[in-house]
Parts: C-alpha cells; structure tokens; sequence
C-alpha cells in the first residue's frame, strides 16, 4: 500500500491517497480546503482512477471540497453519525474557521456502519466506528498492510478534541480504548492531523495522557 499525504487549509488538515500501486484504482481520504489541485495532481502522477472519497467524520476541514469531487462522478462514501454535515457542511466554530463562505453539501453515496470493509483494488479496509470526536467518526484499517486511517481519533501525540457540538469525552474514551486494544501496535496511524505514519505503539503514551 502506498499512502500520499498532504497538508491544506486553515487548521492543517491532512488529505491522502491511499493506492497500491501506480496504474490502478485510488481511494481519496478527507478532501480538505485547497487539497483538490494537489489531489489531482498527485492521481495524475501516478495515474490512478479514484474509486471513492472516503471522509473519516463530517467536520467541515475534513468534507469542504467533498463537492469538488462528487461533481467530478467520483461517489463520496462516508460513516453514520455525522452524514447530516455532508448534506449541509457545518463550520460549527467559525473563530477555528476564520469565519468561511457557505459550502456546498453532498449525499453520500454510501453510509459504512460498525464492522462494514469496503475494497479499492486488492485493499481491504474494516470500519471501527470510534464516535467521542463527532458521533460519526470512523476508523478504516487494512489489517493486512498495517495501515489505518484515523481521523481525529487519535494523533501522533495527542487525541481529537471533545468540546465541539455532539462530541462527547465519554465515548471518546471508549473509541480510544477500543481501538487501541483493537489495532497491533505495530499499525502505521494516518491521522486527520499532524505528522502521519507513526505506529500506534508511539502514538498510545500520549494518548494515555489525556485518558
């Protein structure tokens, strides 16, 4: 599995594209204000077909340009609980925001739930439902290739905040422990922030400290 990465918009949100090898089908993760450009650069580079946008949870950093692709016919796939901010994207704190225009909404085209996998060539993701974050945060990790993909669950040294509307300290403390317990240690993490591809070994201390 090859997993590139980038950094967009007004809190650093993390975008990837998430292949197996030049020539096939991509999975685009999180399409983050400005990332589109540099996501259609990055397919054309290594000229790849996205089968999907897979959004981690609906915060607005992480779906604003969701309609940018879903207008190219590339269908937007995303995890229960939070598909109400994709239909209406939701900059719910607009001084974290700086205060952005209005953005177009889109409807998922598919809604994963607890346990559900979904395949982009011969990767296979399972889907850990890890709410505490927002009700709809979601964890897709491919076993096979020790990778997942996170969101703001968890960071290389820290957690997802729990003091926006519909997070909750409480689940969020048993998303962590699930997932930690669930995930080998040896998994590399791809987090909605911050440097990505530490283990989730590395990343556990620090979590603890907020646990």
């Amino acid at each position: 599995m090859i997993i590139k990465g980038g950094t967009f918009g007004p809190v650093a949100t993390n975008t990837y594209v998430v292949f197996e090898a030049p020539g096939g089908p991509a999975l685009v993760v999180d399409p983050a204000a400005g990332s589109s450009a540099w996501v259609a650069n990055t397919l054309a580079t290594n000229e790849l077909t996205p089968v999907a946008v897979w959004t981690t949870h609906g915060h607005w950093d992480h779906v604003v340009e969701a309609h940018v692709w879903a207008d190219r016919g590339i269908p937007i796939w995303a995890g229960t609980g939070d598909e109400d901010w994709l239909r209406a994207p939701a900059p719910f704190n607009p001084a974290l925001f700086g205060n952005p225009p209005p953005t177009p909404g889109v409807e998922p085209a598919r809604l994963l739930r607890d346990g559900d996998t979904f395949a982009v060539g011969g990767m296979t993701f399972t889907l850990l439902h890890a709410p505490g974050h927002s009700p709809g945060c979601f964890v897709a990790w491919d076993r096979t290739a020790g990778e997942a993909m996170v969101g703001d669950l968890i960071f290389a040294q820290g957690i997802g905040r729990t003091d926006f509307p519909r997070s909750s300290p409480v689940d969020m403390m048993t998303s962590l422990e699930r997932v930690l317990d669930t995930l080998p240690g040896d998994t590399r993490i791809y987090p909605g922030h911050g440097p990505w591809a530490v283990t989730i070994a590395d990343a556990e201390p620090w979590a603890r400290m907020f646990m």
